[in-house]
């Protein structure tokens, strides 16, 4: 239900008109203030004659029914209060020993004349189309939203309410109140009743999804319904996606239906009416039952491309100036058509110039991505601007979404002005460089430049995603990929490597942050975090990140699993003199604790040139290391090996 939000605002209109005053009676006045006796006003009485009322009444009938919709439970507790002021139900008149200037008859005559006029309201109401239906159930609707109500009762109420409605929802449902009242049947009500409720507006859903009042019902009835039910209401706007997905009330049901509520089956049926008439009514015999795609009716249609096409683009076009363009429907159908393009042709270039000022509401769902990475690589450099235009204000939130952080790296890989890139997106990342680095996709595109597409950053169906775009970028991208990647992280190192100094207390207990300030070879900031005893539970070694965070970078580089050694960076880090100039005053707590394996990679790093005063050290606590061997360290064990 996440399309629809209900509005709760109180109506009240400004141009209420008083009703009209019979010259023949006395009116009462109220008491005004001294200071301005000019403002006091003569309360409006109603004629006897029903026709000269009629008008003041529907008025003020369409006026209640207003304050009605928009009243919340605090609100109607509080008119309640109101309307019990006085046994007539008039509100009270003020102390008759205060000088008025009117007799008790008089005031007695204008209380008569307001409870003649509440009456005929009352009558009003009740003469109009299901007016006796509504009024009753509006009274039985006060008492089941009540929070204190136990559930035995509700459960009375509402079998007592689906009692007196049923047979006649079809004509309650597009008025405001009754809708509100049945919603709340089905909020509170059994499966029979939902049930019942479903079934008995078989027929009517499309109508009702264009309705203002009548779509919160529709999405209502989805939402506490039986995959069967949901089925059934999904099944009726089949065929009504082309004409509904542009409607103001309507676009919001269709999107429920398919983000949330229908089959693959029906989901794609609704996805290929963007493609034409006819697969809106034989949806199911192209392509496969679940499958969408466009690709394979294509192949088995080649004569239909040109005309399936200009639908696609049609509808789309018209999607979008009507302002519907974040609905995950139109995200598909909108890849659909991108997949099916070719690079180059004035198909392609009219769809960049369709949406390129859209990507920010576009790139925020798992199809949106897809289609704005091939915008970034089928366009030219203005088209390019323009999308890194329209991203700018979003590049952190993008940054740690799960699809949203494609659009990024799609980003670096194909835009050539690597200037426009550091001015646009990564000056909006670096003032939240610690969120980004221990965020599960936030620190990707912090360390993508210095990474690239390797496994311990990017998971093979990321990979595999950004690799599509390659091909597409040799023909519309000049600059070689590794002199972009070059400048990208010549950009980017000041601003990580501040983040790593910042931050590197907070970075070195989580084990993103760690991942983090290894990739961005920092050891300097890192050291000082090292001194002091590495047992200690709020020291750099004691959890395991930050031990194989020191190990990689006193090894130099990543232990290659297949080769069995060590991929040494170019030129080396040196880590490791640095560190041991911090740990040799705390030797024995490295090699005997939980920083023993950081001990094991100084004695195995090559390049390290104080292995021998390492080792003189480590034995002159022989004995320490032997015992903490014999207690299952294991870093201890391969340490006395080596002595």
């Amino acid at each position: 239900m996440a399309a629809i939000k209900r509005k709760q605002e109180k109506s009240v209109p400004k141009d209420r008109k008083k009703p009209k005053v019979d010259s023949k009676t006395p009116a009462v006045k109220k008491a005004a203030p001294a200071a301005s006796p000019k403002n006091a006003k003569k309360p409006a009485v109603i004629e006897k004659e029903e026709e000269e009322t009629e008008d003041s009444d529907d008025e003020l009938d369409d006026d209640d029914e207003e304050e009605f919709h928009g009243n919340s439970a605090d609100d109607d507790e509080d008119e309640e209060g109101e309307d019990e002021q006085d046994a007539n139900g008039d509100k009270p008149i003020k102390d008759a020993t205060v000088p008025t200037g009117k007799t008790t008859e008089e005031i007695a005559k204008a209380r008569a004349s307001r409870a003649e006029q509440k009456r005929l309201i009352a009558e009003r109401k009740q003469a109009k189309p299901m007016g006796n239906v509504i009024y009753k159930s509006k009274k039985i609707w006060e008492q089941i939203r009540r929070k204190d109500l136990s559930s035995e009762e509700r459960k009375k109420k509402i079998e007592e309410h689906q009692t007196m409605i049923r047979g006649q929802i079809k004509d309650l449902v597009f008025k405001h109140d009754a809708s509100r009242v049945v919603q709340t049947a089905l909020k509170y009500g059994s499966k029979s009743v939902r049930e019942e409720v479903a079934k008995e507006l078989k027929g009517t859903y499309v109508d009702l999804a264009q309705n203002s009042y009548g779509k919160y019902l529709v999405v209502k009835i989805m939402h506490y319904g039986t995959p069967e039910t949901r089925k059934m209401v999904v099944e009726e706007f089949c065929g009504h996606v082309k004409k509904l997905i542009k409607h103001r009330e309507a676009s919001f049901v269709i999107e429920d239906c398919f983000r949330e509520f229908g089959t693959p089956e029906q989901k794609a049926r609704m996805v290929r009416e963007f493609y034409g008439a006819e697969f809106a009514l034989f949806g199911g015999k192209d392509g496969g039952d679940a499958d969408p795609s466009l690709k394979k009716i294509l192949e088995k249609s080649p004569e239909k491309r040109a005309v399936i096409m200009k639908n696609i683009f049609e509808l789309l076009t018209a999607v979008v100036e009507k302002g519907a363009v974040f609905f995950t429907i139109v995200h598909k159908a909108m890849l659909e058509y991108i997949l099916n393009t070719t690079p180059g042709t004035t198909g392609a270039t009219e769809f960049i110039e369709l949406v390129k000022e859209h990507t920010a509401a576009i790139a925020f769902s798992k199809d949106g991505a897809q289609v704005v990475m091939r915008c970034l690589a089928l366009g030219n450099a203005k088209d390019r601007k323009v999308i890194i235009k329209s991203l700018k204000g979003v590049a952190n939130d993008l940054a740690i979404h799960e699809s949203g952080h494609l659009v990024l790296l799609t980003l670096m890989d194909v835009v050539d002005d690597t200037v426009l890139v550091n001015k646009s997106i990564f000056s909006e990342l670096q003032p939240n460089v610690l969120d980004l680095a221990v965020h599960k996709f936030g620190r990707i595109p912090l360390l993508y430049p210095f990474v690239g597409r390797k496994n311990r950053l990017l998971p093979p169906p990321t990979t595999n995603s950004i690799q599509e775009m390659d091909k597409i970028r040799e023909a519309t991208s000049k600059k070689d990929p590794e002199v972009r990647q070059t400048e990208l992280r010549n950009h980017l190192s000041p601003i990580v490597l501040q983040g790593v100094v910042d931050y590197a207390a907070d970075l070195v207990h989580d084990s993103f942050g760690c991942q983090f300030i290894i990739e961005v070879l920092l050891g300097a900031s890192v050291t000082d975090l090292a001194t002091g005893n590495p047992n200690t539970e709020s020291h750099v070694a004691s959890t395991a990140a930050g031990g194989r965070m020191l190990k990689t970078l006193v090894a130099g580089g990543h232990y290659n699993n297949k080769e069995r050694k060590v991929e040494l960076i170019d030129p080396p880090l040196n880590f490791h003199t640095v560190l041991y100039g911090r740990i040799k005053g705390n030797i024995q707590e490295w090699a005997t604790g939980a920083g023993s394996f950081v001990v094991v990679s100084l004695l195995e790093t090559t390049g390290f040139t104080k292995v021998e005063e390492l080792k003189g050290g480590l034995k002159k606590h022989l004995n320490a290391i032997k015992e903490a061997a014999e207690k299952e360290n294991k870093g201890s064990k391969v340490i006395v090996e080596k002595l």
